[in-house]
């Protein structure tokens, strides 16, 4: 390697391994973002931020794998959490069981079937999540993607989760502040996640949304 006089040096004075051009880029980019702050402490925090990206990501797509075969415990265990309590109820009223202008629509056009999942996770420093999955079967493909148009747009209404109380988590509602779903055929699916106990991030609330969003009917 030819000798480079810009090369970056450690607290101990010794030259800092690049690993050719990407590497002198990556010193570099985080050189500049540093301020010529710290070198060593600058390119090992843009390290371990690119590496929790990619970890991040890595557990959340082989969560979804193991939710889309059903396998909960696994798709939990992917993210760092635990399975504390769940309870699925099948058969509800899809009028019944939404509000605004959704119920206005399922008023119109009523569904085949719905059911509902509930359940709660927690981390490994006591957070506590609950979810809901709402699994609405339209008569067609048509009526699927116009629910889930409405569904999506804020400010309309939701199919919401209902008998909450069965999880034993106290008082708590569904806002929509964390939501997924997605469009399969005639079947709309509905995700929904909030807090209930510690401060839980939003990015752990999204991510638990996007898992048991893939999550089979049950």
């Amino acid at each position: 390697m030819p000798f480079n006089p810009n090369q970056a040096r450690g607290a101990d004075g010794k030259w800092i391994k690049t690993g050719g051009a990407l590497g002198a880029a990556l010193v570099a980019g985080v050189l500049a973002a540093a301020g010529g702050g710290d070198v060593v402490t600058s390119v090992g925090a843009g390290l371990d931020a690119a590496a929790g990206r990619s970890t991040g990501s890595t557990n959340r797509a082989t969560s979804r794998q193991a939710a889309k075969t059903g396998d909960e415990a696994k798709a939990w265990e992917r993210l760092a959490l635990k399975e504390l309590k769940k309870d699925v109820r099948h058969r509800l009223r899809c009028a019944v069981q939404s509000r605004g202008q959704v119920r206005q629509f399922f008023v119109k056009h009523p569904c085949d079937k719905l059911d509902q999942f509930l359940f709660a996770v927690s981390d490994a420093k006591g957070d506590v999540v609950v979810g809901s999955v709402m699994w609405v079967k339209m008569p067609s493909s048509a009526a699927a993607t116009q629910l889930k148009q409405l569904e999506d747009t804020p400010g309309t209404g939701d199919v919401t989760p209902f008998g909450t109380e069965v999880l034993q988590l106290g008082g708590f509602q569904f806002t929509g502040e964390h939501y997924r779903s997605r469009l399969d055929g005639s079947l709309v699916v509905i995700a929904e996640t909030e807090p209930v106990r510690g401060h839980p991030s939003d990015s752990l609330l999204n991510d638990v949304a996007t898992v048991a969003v893939v999550l089979p009917p049950k």
